[in-house]
């Protein structure tokens, strides 16, 4: 009997030991809403990225303290005049499923991303830069096949630009530049993203539970090339929309780390190390439909942009001083062109001033005197006392200072982020929230992604002028021009305003004292690869 209840206990302590262990190699991170795209070719949301920076990794990635350094790609080279890579892959490369990836892998993906068919929206990210890029996508003058992204071997990929630029391995290691696997994606369609049974990647976390808005389930990737390096065992990212219950949740020690954090969150941690901030290169923004009357009009856009109190928004509404006011197209985060140790922000200032009177004067000359005649309009967003709380500011401060009527409408994210028949996409909107986050830390980002190459993006705003400077920032040019052309871009939005930009992103989180290691890149997208648990 001795000898039996020793066994017993002998055995009950090993599975306590091993479920210790399980538990303790799992981080749980919340965001506020499930992806809305998982194909890293054709996404182009932040909330996906959150996902896909876990699942694949392109040439490059982002290391441990922020910099860049090598992944799929060992090495690269440049040609003398600055436009052609030659990129050489690692040796034994393998897919999640255990087949090889091989440089004929990359020039499948890159090219699925031009390719019109496809219908890529983070296509713009590689037509900026990829010689002949624009012209596949856009002008459909020249054929996917005949674009300079070629596999020389299988461990050796090329690929031609269209003018030198020094942030082009930067954006190697985002979600547009990374590969998808041919077979997979042919044998099941765009569906391959929605089972984990289909879903192959060749990140250092693979997918073995997808919820449809509660979770998905990642676990480590036996395959990766740095597998031996990775700490933790799973990462559940839970979806959870309600700053309130993330909150609860993380103080019951259900969250590991919380990325909706609102101003109780802020107030209850502000000073500890739970409370981590960081820059982030992205902006909230609303966008005007600009095919709607009197939205057509830049007067009054403008005088609608600058009729607002951003502090008042920040510190009285939102209540989260640590994100900077916008009054420009160019977040906060990037480098000059010029003086590269400065912020580009810093160098130019501020696009346009907050000015209620100048405001008056623009409605007034659109026809508009003291808001007479002047339609009810609305803001639309999605669920989240946030929102709401910002769009009713919005809207009082309308009333307040122009007399206008605005009503605040909240659209069920599936509809309001729907293509095609959405809320955006369909055109169903006078203003609408927006936010977005930069592909690469350079001006020419937060320019493209408000260029209406093929008339018709989200804003419905046609401007001749504007597309021409777009196309000047990709051609090859010196930075004294360069940094010109960035300028005279941002003075005529601020004319135009096809948007309002509001604040400068921050990349907020709670993280609980268990989670060592936990790192986000420029874009805020989070990174388990170089996580620890805390014994």
């Amino acid at each position: 009997m001795k000898k039996l209840l020793t066994a017993m206990l002998a055995a009950l302590l090993l599975l306590l030991c091993g479920a210790g262990a399980l538990a303790e190699a799992k981080i749980t991170f919340q965001m506020s809403g499930e992806p809305e795209c998982m194909d890293p070719t054709l996404n182009d949301y932040s909330s996906g990225s959150y996902a896909l920076q876990s699942l694949f990794r392109g040439l490059y990635k982002y290391a441990a303290d922020g910099s860049l350094e090598p992944a799929m790609a060992e090495s690269y080279e440049v040609s003398e005049d600055g436009c052609t890579y030659t990129f050489h892959l690692r040796e034994g490369l393998k897919w999640s499923d255990g087949t090889p990836l091989t440089a004929k892998d990359f020039e499948y993906s890159w090219k699925r991303v031009l390719d019109p068919e496809a219908g890529s929206e983070t296509a713009y990210t590689l037509y900026g830069l990829i010689k002949n890029g624009y012209e596949c996508f856009v002008d459909r003058s020249v054929a996917v096949e005949d674009l300079p992204i070629r596999a020389l071997d299988d461990l050796t990929f090329q690929v031609e630009l269209i003018a030198p630029a020094s942030y082009f391995i930067s954006l190697t290691a985002s979600t547009a530049f990374m590969p998808v696997q041919q077979a997979t994606v042919e044998k099941s369609g765009n569906d391959w993203v929605t089972s984990p049974e289909t879903y192959v990647c060749n990140g250092p976390f693979m997918v073995k539970e997808m919820k449809k808005d509660e979770s998905y389930t990642f676990v480590k990737n036996p395959n990766y090339y740095m597998a031996d390096d990775v700490k933790i065992d799973e990462v559940q990212y839970v979806f959870l929309n309600a700053a309130e219950t993330v909150k609860m949740a993380f103080d019951n020690g259900e969250i590991d780390i919380a990325t909706s954090v609102n101003a109780d969150a802020m107030k209850a941690y502000e000073g500890t190390e739970q409370l981590v901030s960081s820059n982030r290169i992205g902006y909230r923004y609303y966008e005007f439909n600009c095919a709607k009357e009197p939205f057509n009009d830049a007067r009054v856009r403008r005088a609608l942009t600058l009729a607002l109190n951003r502090e008042i928004l920040i510190n009285a509404i939102i209540q989260d001083p640590t994100r900077p006011v916008l009054c420009g197209w160019v977040p906060y985060g990037i480098k000059d062109v010029l003086s590269p140790e400065t912020d580009w922000r810093d160098v130019v200032g501020a696009a346009f001033a907050e000015d209620i009177e100048e405001a008056k004067a623009l409605l007034a000359e659109a026809g508009y005197p003291n808001g007479e005649g002047f339609p009810t309009f609305s803001i639309k967003y999605t669920p989240s006392t946030e929102l709401e709380n910002v769009a009713q500011a919005m809207s009082q401060m309308w009333k307040q200072y122009l007399g206008l009527n605005c009503e605040v409408s909240a659209v069920e994210s599936g509809v309001y982020w729907a293509d095609e028949t959405g809320t955006r996409a369909s055109g169903d909107f006078e203003i609408a929230y927006m936010g977005y986050t930069l592909d690469y830390p350079e001006p020419s980002a937060a320019f493209f992604v408000l260029e209406n190459a093929e008339g018709d993006a989200k804003t419905r705003w046609d401007c001749p002028e504007y597309l021409e400077l777009c196309k000047k920032m990709r051609n090859s040019i010196g930075d004294e021009e360069r940094e010109e052309i960035y300028k005279q871009a941002e003075a005529l939005l601020a004319q135009e305003c096809p948007v309002i930009p509001i604040y400068n992103y921050v990349a907020t989180a709670l993280v609980s004292g268990r989670v060592q290691g936990f790192t986000r890149n420029s874009n805020g997208h989070p990174n388990f690869e170089y996580c620890t648990i805390a014994e």
